[in-house]
């Protein structure tokens, strides 16, 4: 006798994406992830599906930040900020952010209290979301070069 497929293997992935982008917690996604290779393709297609991304609240570096922001291609709005955890994002994680493929689409970016980004990584980042209509920076210690690259990169700049 063959081996029966379980009812929640009936799924299309496009289902389970649907079903994932419900999820808030990264923490749930990587356990969702790590199911099987379907529920894998679910979470990943769940993420290329976002319009909004926020890390306030949890405790992100800048590796698993980078990953997530790569896989969410639809992307307009995203909020790394610091969170009550302490946000380990650098310099270092908003230059690999830059080179992923949404960042000309973001309208909306939140960098708020990000005590270890530098003048270096905001302008990396702000040379390439030529499309940001808001931006907040308030509480880091960036200088007035990230003020100027903003001024230059940002035409449609609305609220910062």
């Amino acid at each position: 006798m063959g081996r029966e497929e379980a009812e929640i293997d009936r799924l299309p992935v496009d289902l389970l994406a649907y079903i994932f982008g419900f999820i808030i917690s990264f923490t749930d996604l990587a356990q969702a992830s790590s199911v099987c290779r379907k529920w894998k393709e679910g979470v990943k297609q769940s993420l290329a599906q976002r319009n909004s991304m926020s890390f306030a609240g949890w405790k992100m570096d800048d590796d698993s930040t980078t990953r997530l922001v790569r896989l969410a291609y639809n992307l307009k709005e995203l909020d790394i900020s610091r969170s009550r955890w302490g946000c380990q994002i650098t310099d270092n994680g908003l230059y690999q952010i830059s080179l992923s493929n949404c960042i000309g689409n973001l309208t909306s970016i939140s960098l708020w209290g990000m005590a270890r980004i530098t003048d270096r990584g905001v302008v990396q980042l702000i040379s390439r979301a030529t499309s940001l209509q808001h931006l907040n920076i308030g509480g880091t210690f960036v200088t007035d070069e990230s003020l100027l690259a903003i001024a230059d990169s940002c035409p449609h700049l609305k609220v910062s």
